[in-house]
């Protein structure tokens, strides 16, 4: 054996632990943001909060609970988390603003109205946009 060859092997070994070094790069994005983990916590906020808008009337503590279990939302794709929000019987409105990027949701029955701000190009909703206000008629 020449004194080439332990560098030849180490220079393969060395390739491979590069290639293994992208390879977890690669996948960290993945690994923290789970737009399908964010995208299931819309959707059973959405059905909580549309059982809650069918038949609570009277205090505002059920929403309150309801947005400190499931808020903030992160890492969500704003395509799908748009298209779960729409899904409600109590969907008002959807706005955007393209100078923000930002999109701001509301739902509301005759009672109540509800809304978060969703920041797309972060990927996340607001820390404190989340709100349950009674409707005065």
């Amino acid at each position: 054996m020449t004194g080439i060859e332990p560098m030849r092997r180490l220079g393969r070994v060395g390739y491979g632990a590069v290639g293994a070094l992208l390879l977890c790069l690669g996948l960290a994005p993945s690994a923290r943001g789970d737009s399908a983990s964010c995208l299931a916590k819309v959707s059973s906020y959405v059905a909580e909060l549309d059982e809650l808008l069918a038949k609570e009337k009277n205090r505002l503590t059920p929403y309150d609970d309801l947005n400190e279990r499931h808020f903030p939302f992160r890492d969500c794709e704003p395509d799908p988390l748009l298209d779960v929000v729409r899904n409600s019987r109590f969907i008002r409105s959807i706005s955007y603003n393209s100078r923000t990027k930002q999109y701001f949701i509301t739902f509301m029955s005759e009672e109540v109205v509800l809304g978060f701000t969703y920041y797309a190009s972060e990927k996340r909703s607001g820390p404190d946009t989340n709100t349950a206000l009674w409707v005065h008629k």
